[in-house]
């Protein structure tokens, strides 16, 4: 009995050498992603705030990793859009609008968030940056099947996936938790979860994963959509977008270009005090609508900064308006810290985004001396924000 007791011990220890670390299944993760040379996937995107699901969508993917050393091609789709990558430029397909739009520099919305991509170039930045500390949850069930869960703690920094780097603020004191599902028999990620804010998060599943999915090679010139389809570039689009965001406004009912916005009142972050835009009258204003944990918000600070610097004595505002939290002052105070926001920040700007139609961030609005809007678009062009501000100032 004696010899049988200290056989089963010796069993038991040689089983607990034999069990992988959470790194050591990470890394196996990271090996089994850069196997894959094609791969179509299904995945379901949800993105949740303060308990209640707000978006929702399914969504068909296909990446092509052969032969690239920068962002590979891609085909997705999802509702009523289609997306093509080429290894070059966007080819997007609206059919509610029925129109094609081509694009040669990186979309506004970024396809890339959270996909099976992201994963395999960030997840090996995570492990070996020593601000990440991974820790491992409960096992969970996803399709029948059991899965590993990974909390990844990045203390101090963020994912960008849109640069698709680890962005780090030495000086701050936060965290950002990711939560990334792993399935226990093929080591690939299942589900991926990141915060969007402090009440709120986005994710992503991986599910049906097909390596041997082919695609035509004809997809990558968009010639299989509709012939019927108006074809527009992406400035084009965004032009009729902009103007589609002032015609659904519900301020005062000014005619297009003319359209005011001085019947609003919201706090400054910093004081508290109730910002008057009608006070706004005589001076060019640049409004900067964005929110926590927005990539692209971040990556516009320093130019923004010194924008500030540059027109600080002419007739010229500028604010930032924080429109998705619902984050206490103190909260939001340090996270524009932490960013090195030098302009001013106001608060509680949710309503004024909902009436201009205001979804994306960051969206820059430019009101003239009268408070006309003469500006409303979304993402961050220094050039054409500048052009602009000269031209009125």
């Amino acid at each position: 009995m004696k010899k049988l007791s200290c056989l089963a011990a010796l069993i038991l220890t040689l089983s607990g050498y034999c069990q992988k670390s959470d790194r050591q299944i990470l890394m196996t993760t990271i090996d089994e992603l850069n196997k894959i040379e094609t791969v179509h996937y299904q995945t379901k995107n949800e993105s949740i705030e303060s308990g209640v699901t707000f978006q929702e969508f399914d969504a068909s993917v296909f990446f092509d990793f052969r032969n690239t050393t920068t962002t590979p091609r891609y085909y997705l789709e999802q509702d009523e859009m289609e997306l093509i990558f080429d290894g070059q430029r966007h080819i997007m397909s609206l059919s509610d609008e029925k129109i094609i739009v081509t694009n040669n520099k990186p979309n506004v919305n970024n396809p890339l968030l959270l996909s099976l991509y992201s994963i395999k170039v960030l997840l090996p930045q995570m492990l070996q940056n020593k601000n990440v500390t991974i820790s491992r949850k409960k096992d969970t069930l996803i399709n029948n099947s059991k899965n590993y869960v990974f909390e990844l703690s990045f203390k101090n920094g963020y994912l960008d996936f849109n640069k698709l780097t680890l962005t780090y603020f030495p000086e701050a004191n936060f965290q950002s938790n990711y939560l990334l599902m792993v399935d226990k028999l093929s080591y690939l990620p299942t589900k991926m979860i990141m915060p969007n804010g402090d009440t709120g998060s986005i994710s992503r599943t991986y599910d049906n994963l097909d390596f041997n999915y082919v695609v035509d090679e004809d997809i990558w010139s968009g010639n299989q959509f509709s012939s019927d389809y108006e074809k527009i570039t992406f400035e084009e689009y965004n032009n009729r977008m902009q103007a589609k965001m002032t015609l659904n406004s519900k301020g005062n009912k000014n005619e297009i270009g003319k359209r005011k916005i001085t019947d609003w009142k919201i706090p400054n972050l910093k004081t508290d005090e109730l910002i008057d835009f009608s006070t706004f009258e005589g001076k060019v204003v640049l409004l900067e609508f964005w929110f926590k944990f927005c990539g692209p918000c971040v990556q516009a600070v320093p130019q923004l900064n010194s924008m500030n610097e540059k027109y600080k004595n002419e007739d010229f505002l500028m604010y930032g308006v924080e429109f998705h939290e619902n984050d206490p002052r103190k909260n939001l105070l340090e996270y524009i810290s932490k960013i090195g926001m030098n302009y001013s920040t106001l608060y509680k700007g949710k309503e004024i985004a909902t009436n201009f139609s205001i979804g994306a961030a960051p969206t820059f609005m430019i009101l003239d001396k009268k408070g006309n809007v003469v500006f409303l678009e979304s993402g961050f062009d220094q050039s054409k924000i500048e052009k602009i501000l000269k031209d009125y100032l």
